[in-house]
């Protein structure tokens, strides 16, 4: 078997991204699984989300709610101010 420089290359570099491609595969299966497991509870055929879940979208909110009024807050407050 012969192989020249650009198929030695290309098949190192195929390699490399079936690596890759099963790395980041297996990554995300595994989030997925632990992210389903975490915020979703399994009554019979439905799926519904956990306390833990509901918790976070609460706090999640509150969060976003209080942030998002301070930027209003602040950038209302800058409308009279002079630059100098």
């Amino acid at each position: 078997m012969n192989l020249d420089g650009v198929a030695v290359v290309t098949e190192i570099i195929e390699i490399l991204t079936a690596g890759i491609t099963g790395i980041a595969t297996g990554i995300g299966s595994g989030l997925k699984n632990l992210v389903e497991n975490i915020f979703f509870t399994t009554n019979g055929d439905t799926s519904v989300m956990s306390t833990f879940g509901i918790m976070v979208c609460v706090f999640a909110g509150i969060s976003l709610a209080i942030g998002l009024s301070r930027l209003i807050v602040h950038w209302l407050s800058s409308l009279g101010g002079s630059r100098v």
